[in-house]
């Protein structure tokens, strides 16, 4: 029989103003199994909110970014299913969760991964058009799946992606569900206009750097 124990992670790194908010939530969503922090090398209080809340938390010294945390993430549980959240969320709720999970409970799709509304429906077009371009970190998957990735794929911003390009290759049924009035916190706002630009440069630039490796690597997706 499948195993259809659900976990939640969460990788975090120095998001104490926001994410006790996201696990409270996730604690309250009946359809998870268990729920966990993994705090990449946070100087702020991100770990012991969560050990306050009692997800479980994995602290890793130092930072080594959203594809690790996410991989180590899955190492720390026996869960059949996984579903994938961003710490900076505003408005998430129960009810997002279940859109993410219950189509993979019930074997109708491989993955889900959440559009975040905005922008008149233009990001779940983009999606349709181009799956590689459903990039939000709100994603739920059987474990197999993330555990097929090439190891080399799963670093930084470029997982997403990945992941995507993963389903494609392979002719997995993906579902889109609109997550109705969530967003996160804007990178410009959390950390100052400078270093938020910064960071947002650099995720865009792996996003699309990983295009181009995924397409030179299509024989690793075989």
């Amino acid at each position: 029989m499948q195993n259809q124990k659900v976990a939640a992670i969460v990788p975090a790194l120095n998001e104490e103003g926001n994410v006790g908010d996201v696990l409270k939530v996730l604690l309250q969503a009946k359809i998870l199994d268990e729920v966990i922090l993994i705090n990449d090398g946070s100087t702020d209080r991100t770990g012991k909110i969560g050990e306050e809340l009692g997800v479980k938390v994995i602290n890793r010294a130092k930072p080594g970014g959203k594809g690790n945390a996410m991989r180590e993430g899955v190492e720390a549980t026996d869960a059949g299913i996984i579903v994938f959240f961003d710490a900076d969320l505003i408005g998430l709720a129960p009810e997002h969760v279940s859109l993410l999970v219950e189509p993979i409970i019930k074997g109708e799709a491989a993955m889900c991964a959440g559009i975040r509304q905005r922008w008149g429906g233009l990001p779940k077009l983009w999606a349709m058009i181009d799956p590689l371009l459903a990039i939000g970190g709100e994603r739920a998957m059987k474990r197999e799946l993330f555990e097929a990735l090439p190891p080399k794929f799963i670093q930084g911003f470029a997982v997403e992606t990945a992941l995507n390009y993963y389903c494609y290759r392979k002719k997995l049924k993906v579902q889109y569900p609109i997550l109705k009035g969530l967003t996160v916190i804007v990178k410009e706002k959390k950390w100052g206009f400078w270093k938020g630009f910064k960071n947002r440069i650099k995720m865009l630039w792996q996003m699309l750097r990983i295009r181009f490796v995924l397409l030179a690597s299509r024989k690793e997706f075989k």
